[in-house]
């Protein structure tokens, strides 16, 4: 996966860079070794720390954002989302993936009238 930072107000430091790939290290069996891009913003405005996140996955956009007291909370707060929302996404793919027909399709009624009597 691809990361690209965005600080608004605030410089993004090698230790905020660390805390947000160690996370989506734990959560990447969800996106596959697809070409995904993760769009991280952060800002500080009057003491609230305000994360972003916006996700590139199978052609669908993932974001979620959440403003805490903490900077590492906050983008904890926002990976989680993410990971919610990845998590539902693929289930919803891979069942309709495997959607099994309907009975009414697969046993088609064959019934012929009996006329030799």
């Amino acid at each position: 996966m691809k990361f690209e930072y965005t600080g608004r107000h605030i410089e993004v430091t090698p230790a905020i860079r660390k805390h947000v790939e160690d996370h989506f290290s734990k959560i990447d069996h969800l996106f596959g070794k697809d070409d995904n891009h993760a769009h991280i913003i952060i800002e500080v405005e009057r003491g609230q720390h305000r994360s972003e996140i916006v996700v590139k996955f199978r052609n669908q956009v993932i974001a979620a954002n959440s403003s805490e007291e903490d900077m590492y909370l906050s983008l904890s707060h926002s990976i989680d989302k993410i990971e919610k929302q990845a998590l539902r996404l693929k289930n919803k793919i891979i069942d309709k993936s495997h959607k099994a027909k309907k009975v009414g399709e697969v046993i088609a009624p064959s019934r012929e009238p009996d006329t030799a009597q």
